[in-house]
């Protein structure tokens, strides 16, 4: 026959069962594993390429190319969507149906750049107006999600000017400026890498147009002919290793995208954009300083600097090489190491048709006077240059052409 158990000992036992539930749940709580990374939600992809492919102008006739012999030669997979916005004008180009208006492709292996392939048609669309990047991207976020985006401009560029040959609509008479492409990719809230395959694009100030949407930009310091930024590639290594970094598609476009280009670079839009925006700026200061005394000795370096089709866009690299060759000064040759050395970190990829042209990756404007600066007289340049683009809001570079163009 059991005996009762006393008040007392019913407490004390009840005690121990506790403390010992206690101690096992924690054990278990060391013992199990850590907790998966959350999936990422149903149908999204490890990449979403995004090309907007303005041919309403004299390009026409290599839309429908690109789009067949590169974009839609592998095309999308299971990992990857290939998305193209693309727009034709009339006049220089009559194949696939001589379609003109602005169609949005999915592309998939061995598609055609016909009217029937298309998944939407959007009508006569101005490709300079920022609203229609905005709902190009927009469109293919939220119908083709992925964990990374890249998004690609095809067409002409011409450095950082306005109101010239970036994203030129011909129908629409307008272009698609980089304020207004600022304005887009903070409306969509930005994307991965940016690839420019236009002309003369890399270039500090417009890098520093991209630096707080993209984690790198791919593009030519040099003028870009038909082949351009090479599709094939750049999709093949990421249909076999979708989870490659930004860093990783981006260093992919500039090495394989040499086509009959002069130059192609990646450039990290990180810590070392910034380590390299802050070294111009001092470099900008020293420079400054050192006018009185060595303005001939800046102006001897400059015909020296790797100059390319447009006079006034220098390599930022070789425009410090030379000037600290030409200036006996510890101050500025110092900064100019610092420029140097900070190029050289930012620039990932660097690739040079003729290795004898000093193109180390990024240009710079190094105007030789003021006519550099205001060469059109129905668009103020230098006035956009200097209040419309963060890179001459937050350095003395703007401060430094305007001391070294004027008259001494």
């Amino acid at each position: 026959m059991r005996r009762a158990l006393s008040a007392t000992a019913l407490v004390l036992l009840l005690a121990v069962t506790l403390i010992a539930a206690l101690l096992g749940s924690a054990a278990v709580a060391q013992a199990a594993p850590k907790s998966k990374p959350a999936r990422p939600p149903s149908g999204t992809k490890a990449w979403t390429v995004m090309v907007y492919l303005n041919g309403d102008n004299n390009l026409e006739k290599y839309v429908t190319l690109d789009i067949e012999r590169e974009l839609s030669a592998l095309g999308s997979n299971a990992d990857l969507n290939v998305v193209t916005l693309a727009d034709r004008g009339p006049g220089y180009d009559r194949t696939r149906g001589d379609w003109t208006t602005t169609k949005l492709f999915y592309c998939t292996q061995g598609m055609l750049a016909d009217a029937a392939s298309a998944k939407a048609d959007w009508g006569e669309r101005n490709m300079g107006d920022q609203q229609t990047l905005v709902d190009f991207v927009r469109y293919c976020k939220t119908t083709y999600p992925a964990q990374r985006y890249l998004l690609v401009f095809w067409d002409h560029g011409y450095c950082w000017y306005p109101q010239g040959w970036i994203i030129k609509d011909d129908t629409s008479a307008d272009t698609l400026d980089l304020d207004e492409q600022m304005a887009a990719l903070a409306a969509v809230g930005g994307v991965d890498v940016i690839g420019c395959d236009q002309c003369q694009m890399q270039m500090m100030e417009i890098a520093d147009c991209y630096r707080p949407y993209a984690k790198a930009v791919v593009a030519s310091e040099e003028t870009v002919g038909y082949s351009g930024l090479d599709y094939i590639p750049v999709i093949s290594a990421i249909r076999a290793d979708p989870a490659l970094s930004a860093q990783q598609v981006a260093d992919t476009m500039a090495t394989t995208a040499q086509g009959d280009a002069a130059t192609w670079s990646s450039l990290a839009l990180d810590a070392r954009f910034d380590t390299l925006t802050a070294a111009v700026d001092q470099w900008a200061l020293a420079l400054i300083d050192g006018l009185p005394a060595y303005r001939s000795a800046y102006a001897s370096a400059s015909k020296k600097m790797t100059h390319f089709v447009e006079p006034s866009e220098v390599d930022l690299w070789d425009a410090a090489y030379e000037i600290k060759l030409a200036v006996p000064d510890a101050t500025i040759d110092a900064r100019c190491d610092a420029v140097m050395s900070a190029v050289e970190s930012a620039v990932t990829v660097n690739w040079t048709s003729k290795p004898q042209v000093q193109a180390h990756g990024v240009a710079i404007t190094w105007a030789r006077d003021i006519g550099d600066l205001v060469w059109r007289s129905d668009v103020d340049d230098w006035g956009y240059y200097r209040t419309v683009l963060p890179f001459s809001l937050q350095t003395n570079w703007d401060e430094f052409l305007a001391a070294y163009t004027a008259a001494p």
